[in-house]
């Protein structure tokens, strides 16, 4: 012990030294010299080492081609497997279709239904449209639709089959001009300027010639005498050009209903994606796609900003029809042309006769007797009040308990789908004739509760079970299920599902119309996405091994 102090003792009086030497001994600075200059030594270039990489890099560059080029073969078989299969199941509804035809089966009406969708889809192949067994399949199937689901003297623009008809039965490319008919004709002073030429001559002659054209088209004039008026105040507040207006007999014949087959919705054909974009809000219960006033404000500033990127009318509306990813690999291949006509046949066929068939039908509508139509008398804009409802009740109550008929509570209000107002939704601005807004909000209050409905939604932040989703919230699954209208048990990613609940529970929720909206992908889109994911990580595990390991070549020392 004594040993220990002695030495710390000792240890300590070191360090106390060794500090004062420190402190009082002046500081020295030391000046370096500059290091003498040698000449460096050249390291030999190693040829081998350099090959070596130079190989590995192009090996990883091959190998990424090759997966490249077998994900774009997979997705180019996995197309024709696909069309094979509808093909297949064509085939398939004309023969039972020709049964049923047979023996008076009223479920023709089904399986011709879904027979003339898939063939709608399946006639863009150009390969199947020259293909004659196949054309007199289509065309037989149009005569039974005919006679057991709808005359197709009635056909509007959101059924499929007044397309298949047009490609089977009139098509413009093939028809005759008709010179008399422009004979004389002197083009109107438009802000979007109109051309006429043989491509548009040819729809004119189409639209006014066709004994079942001209009918279909009549009766779009008939519709756009009723909406113009209404829609021709929103473009005008806008300040698009007034000839847009024109658009929508092309897009939907002015039809708020019209449902295209890609799921374009409502008188401008506004797809999920872009109606989110430009506002308009939507799920299983109401879309604002068929909002004439707001679809109709929508379309003029998506259009208005399509002018602004291309800086042409015609290559704008192109844009609006295929999509701008479309019109810029059109401009990458012809750099130096940025007119529609010369870029035309860059362009799939629908859209090389987009902006023909929108001329045509413009010069049409300026002077419908002149082509031989009947003239256009038009209805005063549609006048309404808006009036806050501020809980989901159906159509049918309010109608019953304000007087108002429901047909004219339809009519204003083309959103509803199911003709109740949105679920879970508090302040819906419903319109009503005008000068009833009072009347028809003091008798929504006396409504009873009994004859409401509340809900709370939930929107799936994942592809969710709906059995766990009921047993959370305690309600029958089978109940949730058909009302949602879900065709599975899964709940796909963006999905609103509706939950009934009480008054209490429903006074503690508020939502927007933007949470109330359905941001799921579309089903068909679900799938290719499924798939294309599948084919991706499959081909990427098989070509993992071939990029990792390292082509023939010596080993680096």
């Amino acid at each position: 012990m004594k040993r220990s102090i002695a030495l710390f003792q000792a240890t300590f009086s070191l360090f106390l030294f060794i500090l004062f030497v420190g402190c009082a001994t002046p500081s020295v600075t030391l000046k370096l010299a500059p290091p003498e200059e040698t000449d460096l030594e050249l390291v030999p270039v190693d040829a081998e080492k350099i090959a070596y990489l130079d190989s590995l890099s192009r090996a990883n560059a091959l190998a990424r081609q090759k997966q490249v080029s077998a994900l774009a073969r997979a997705e180019e078989k996995e197309k024709r497997k696909t069309k094979s299969l509808k093909l297949a199941r064509v085939k398939l509804l004309a023969e039972l279709a020709e049964k049923q035809h047979q023996e008076k089966n009223e479920e023709i009406v089904t399986t011709l239904t879904e027979a003339i969708e898939l063939i709608a889809e399946l006639i863009e192949y150009e390969e199947l449209e020259r293909d004659f067994n196949f054309s007199w399949m289509a065309f037989r199937l149009l005569q039974l639709y005919d006679e057991h689901v709808i005359s197709l003297s009635q056909l509007d623009t959101d059924n499929p089959a007044l397309a298949l008809r047009e490609r089977l039965l009139g098509n413009a490319e093939h028809i005759e001009i008709d010179e008399q008919l422009f004979s004389g004709l002197l083009l109107p002073k438009t802000q979007i300027p109109l051309e006429i030429n043989a491509e548009v001559k040819k729809f004119i002659t189409y639209f006014s010639k066709s004994p079942k054209m001209k009918e279909i088209f009549q009766r779009y004039l008939e519709r756009a005498a009723l909406y113009f008026p209404t829609m021709e105040r929103v473009i005008a507040e806008e300040g698009a050009p007034p000839e847009l207006i024109y658009l929508s007999i092309v897009e939907s014949g002015v039809n708020p209903h019209a449902r295209s087959r890609a799921n374009a919705i409502g008188a401008w054909q506004f797809v999920k994606g872009t109606g989110r974009l430009y506002g308009l809000e939507g799920n299983k219960w109401f879309d604002e796609r068929r909002d004439l006033i707001k679809s109709t404000r929508s379309a003029m500033r998506h259009l208005k900003d399509l002018y602004q990127i291309y800086g042409d009318w015609y290559l704008a509306l192109a844009a609006y029809n295929a999509g701008p990813g479309r019109v810029n690999k059109a401009l990458l291949k012809s750099p130096q042309k940025r007119d529609f006509w010369s870029l035309r046949k860059y362009f799939r066929r629908e859209t090389q006769q987009y902006v023909p068939r929108y001329i045509a039908a413009t010069l049409i509508a300026l002077n419908p007797e002149r082509f031989g139509f009947a003239p256009m008398y038009y209805a005063k804009p549609i006048e309404y009040d808006e009036i806050s409802v501020p809980d989901c009740i159906a159509l049918s109550t309010i109608a019953e308990y304000s007087g108002v008929a429901l047909d004219t509570l339809q009519f204003l209000n083309p959103e509803l789908f199911k003709a109740i107002t949105p679920p879970a939704y508090r302040g819906y601005k419903l319109k009503v004739p005008k000068g009833y807004g009072a009347a028809v909000a003091a008798a929504i209050e006396s409504i009873p509760i009994s004859e409401r409905l509340y809900f709370i939604a939930h929107k799936a932040q994942r592809e969710e079970s709906l059995l766990t989703l009921a047993k959370q919230h305690r309600v029958s699954a089978d109940a949730l299920k058909q009302f949602n209208e879900l065709k599975s048990w899964s709940v796909p990613k963006g999905s609103v599902v509706m939950i009934p609940t009480t008054f209490d529970v429903f006074q503690t929720v508020s939502y927007s119309l933007r949470d109330l909206s359905d941001d799921s992908r579309e089903a068909r889109y679900r799938v290719r996405y499924r798939k294309r994911y599948a084919m991706r990580k499959r081909y990427k595990k098989r070509s993992t091994a071939a990029v990792l390991t390292p082509p023939s070549a010596p080993l680096v020392r």
